[in-house]
C-alpha cells in the first residue's frame, strides 16, 4: 500500500467513525423528542425534512435523472420496510434503552445472511451460519427472556433488525438499475408520503425548539447517508463496515449521559456477541474478496 492510498484508507476510517457517531446522535435525539412528540409525527417530519433536503440538492444540481426511476414499485417497497424500521426502532426507544436498542439493531447482517438466499440465490457457508447462531445468542443474553426485567419491548428493535436487512437487500436491487441519488430521492417521497396519511391522527404544536430538533433530526440523517457515500470512496466496505459497530459505544455513552441507562453486565457481554457475530460475516466477505 502507498503513502497516498495509506492516507486515502485512513480517510475513509475517520469517515466511517463519523458515521457511526452522527447515527448515535441521531438516535439519541430521537428519543429525546419522542418524549415529548408523538412516534409518527417525529418520523414524518424526519422524513419530510430529508426529502426537503435531497430535493434541494437535485435542483441545485440540475440532476433531472435523480427524477426518473425504472422500478417505482421496487422503492415504493423499500420505503415500507424503512418505515417498519424507523417505527419499530423509535417505538422501541419509547421503552428500550439505547445502548440496547442500537445492539439489537446490528443483527441486521444475520438477517441479510438468512435472506440472501430468497432474492440473490446466494447461499451462506459454514462461517456464516456460525456467526448468524452467535448473533442470535447474544440477543438472547441482551433481552434475557428468562429475568425479571424482560419486556416484549425488546421485540421492537429485532423487528427493526429485520425490516432493515430487507431494505438493504432492496436497495441492492435497486442498484442494479437507478443511482444513489434516484434511490435517495423516491425512498425519501415515498416514506414522507405515507406518513402523511396517517400524521393528521397524531398531530401537535411543536414549540421553536422542538422544530429547530426535528430540523437537527433530519440534516442529521441525511448527513450521516452523505458521510457513508464518501468513506467508501477511500477505503472498501470489508475495512469500513465494522467500524460501524462503533455505533454501540457512543449509543451506550449518550445513554449513560443524557438519560441515566447504565447497561448491565450480560447486556454488554450480549452486544459484545452481536459485535462479533457482525465482525465474523464482514471477515468472511473480505476473505472472499481477496481470493477471487
Amino acid at each position: 500500500m502507498t503513502v497516498s492510498s495509506r492516507s486515502s484508507h485512513v480517510i475513509g476510517m475517520w469517515l466511517m467513525v463519523g458515521v457511526a457517531f452522527v447515527f448515535a446522535t441521531h438516535d439519541a435525539l430521537s428519543k429525546s423528542l419522542i418524549f415529548v412528540l408523538p412516534v409518527i409525527f417525529v418520523a414524518w417530519a424526519r422524513y419530510l425534512i430529508h426529502t426537503l433536503l435531497v430535493t434541494s440538492v437535485i435542483i441545485r444540481e440540475k440532476s433531472r435523472a435523480a427524477f426518473h426511476t425504472k422500478r417505482p414499485w421496487l422503492h415504493f417497497l423499500r420505503a415500507v420496510f424503512l418505515l417498519g424500521d424507523s417505527l419499530t426502532f423509535l417505538f422501541g426507544l419509547t421503552h428500550v434503552p439505547l445502548a440496547e436498542s442500537t445492539a439489537l439493531v446490528f443483527l441486521a447482517p444475520a438477517f441479510v445472511t438468512i435472506l440472501s438466499p430468497l432474492l440473490f440465490g446466494i447461499r451462506a457457508d459454514r462461517l456464516q451460519w456460525v456467526s448468524v447462531i452467535v448473533g442470535f445468542i447474544g440477543v438472547l443474553v441482551v433481552i434475557n427472556p428468562a429475568s425479571d426485567g424482560f419486556s416484549l419491548w425488546m421485540l421492537f428493535p429485532l423487528a427493526c433488525a429485520f425490516c432493515f436487512a430487507v431494505y438493504q437487500l432492496l436497495t441492492q436491487l435497486a442498484g442494479e438499475s437507478d443511482s444513489p441519488s434516484v434511490c435517495s430521492f423516491y425512498v425519501g417521497v415515498f416514506s414522507t408520503a405515507l406518513l402523511s396519511l396517517v400524521v393528521p391522527f397524531f398531530w401537535v404544536s411543536p414549540t421553536l425548539t422542538q422544530w429547530l430538533m426535528l430540523l437537527v433530526l433530519g440534516s442529521l440523517g441525511l448527513s450521516a447517508h452523505f458521510l457513508i457515500s464518501k468513506s467508501y470512496r477511500y477505503a472498501s466496505s470489508s475495512a469500513l463496515a465494522p467500524l460501524g459497530y462503533l455505533q454501540i459505544v457512543f449509543a451506550t455513552l449518550y445513554g449513560m449521559l443524557f438519560f441515566g441507562n447504565y447497561p448491565a453486565l450480560f447486556s454488554v457481554a450480549g452486544m459484545a456477541l452481536i459485535c462479533f457475530s457482525g465482525l465474523l460475516v464482514y471477515g468472511r466477505r473480505t476473505a472472499a474478496a481477496l481470493s477471487n
